[in-house]
């Protein structure tokens, strides 16, 4: 069985993230009284690591596939 992501699953899932973030800025503005530019900040720096560990992921998968003896 292929491990397939079909176009739906894509958009629900970037529609989603896309609401949880506005949530997640309007109680940080409006309920925690941060500024524009600590969202901001705290933004960049979360995305930054999240990037960071899915490269990790990414290139390890890549690379332990290829270090297997054949």
């Amino acid at each position: 069985m292929k491990n397939r992501v079909d176009f739906l699953t894509i958009v629900t899932a970037i529609c989603v993230a896309a609401y949880v973030a506005i949530m997640l800025d309007h109680v940080a503005d409006v309920d925690l009284g941060f500024s524009g530019e600590q969202i901001r900040n705290t933004a960049v720096i979360a995305a930054s690591v999240m990037a960071m560990l899915m490269a990790i992921d990414f290139f390890g998968k890549k690379s332990s596939k290829t270090d297997q003896p054949r």
